[in-house]
């Protein structure tokens, strides 16, 4: 069942069973992201957090692209200028990031055609990415006289290391969707026709699971990759505890004795 979510301008947000699906809808731009975009997007991913019915997220884009970026403004600016829209989109843009990667629920996206810029660290910042094998991604501020932001810094080299991170930053080269998920930018290539469906397989399967464990395993990855061995073992403890405490936990042992698939509730 699909349920129409409040109408946006440059969104569209549908709620389909326990998965949020936002779709990026600016196709004649390429899915830039505009100012109005990166508030919309924030408002649809605080909501989708608060949503009991929510457990899992899919980000998706209409068109031929799936994100071209931050709309930076008019070509007429003046060199060094950045106008002020365009500062507080940026600064909207990295409450996007850090809304997705602390959301206690699985993010997936599904990438057609090019992902570049802060399309790219859109990607980058969901927890699994299905591409199409049309999907192309680059760093591509080099290319624009720009350094490298919203959160390709901080991401890029805990997927590919810090030398491949330098290379890509630094060229700005494109990467093709068979070497991104060589690279493990991606989960899953499939042809463009199978896209949607395969990225939809994949967040529902996310939706079936116990949804504060993988909340909680989701925080700890991220946690554990600025701790030391120590902090992170007791962050898993406390965890843990409070996964014990859940119906989902009760079922995953009901069923593992009763010899069958465990049906859990995101409760």
């Amino acid at each position: 069942m699909t349920t129409s979510q409040p109408r946006f301008e440059t969104l569209m947000v549908a709620l389909e069973g326990d998965v949020e699906v936002i779709t990026l809808n600016r196709p004649d731009a390429m899915n830039t992201i505009n100012y109005l975009m990166a508030q919309e997007l924030r408002e649809a991913l605080r909501s989708a957090r608060k949503d009991g019915r929510v457990r899992a997220v899919l980000l998706r884009a209409s068109g031929r692209a799936f994100c071209a970026g931050f709309e930076l403004g008019s070509s007429q600016a003046e060199p060094g200028e950045i106008p002020f829209q365009a500062r507080q989109g940026l600064a909207e843009i990295n409450e996007i990031c850090t809304a997705i990667i602390s959301m206690e629920k699985p993010v997936i996206a599904a990438v057609n055609g090019i992902a570049v810029g802060g399309g790219f660290s859109l990607v980058l910042c969901c927890d699994l990415a299905v591409a199409s094998e049309s999907a192309r991604f680059s760093v591509i501020y080099a290319r624009r006289g720009l350094m490298s932001d919203l959160g390709i810094n901080y991401l890029l080299p805990k997927y590919v290391g810090l030398r491949k991170a330098k290379e890509m930053i630094f060229t700005a080269d494109f990467v093709d969707a068979k070497e991104a998920e060589r690279l493990g930018l991606v989960n899953k290539t499939v042809p463009a026709i199978d896209l949607d469906r395969e990225a939809m397989a994949l967040a529902k399967r996310m939706a079936a699971g116990p949804t504060r464990a993988l909340g909680l395993s989701k925080i700890a990855v991220h946690r554990a990759m600025d701790m030391d061995l120590s902090a992170s073992l007791d962050w898993e403890t406390m965890g843990q505890a409070l996964c014990i405490q859940t119906e989902d936990v009760r079922e995953g042992w009901t069923a593992f004795f009763e010899k069958r698939e465990p049906k859990f509730k995101g409760k």
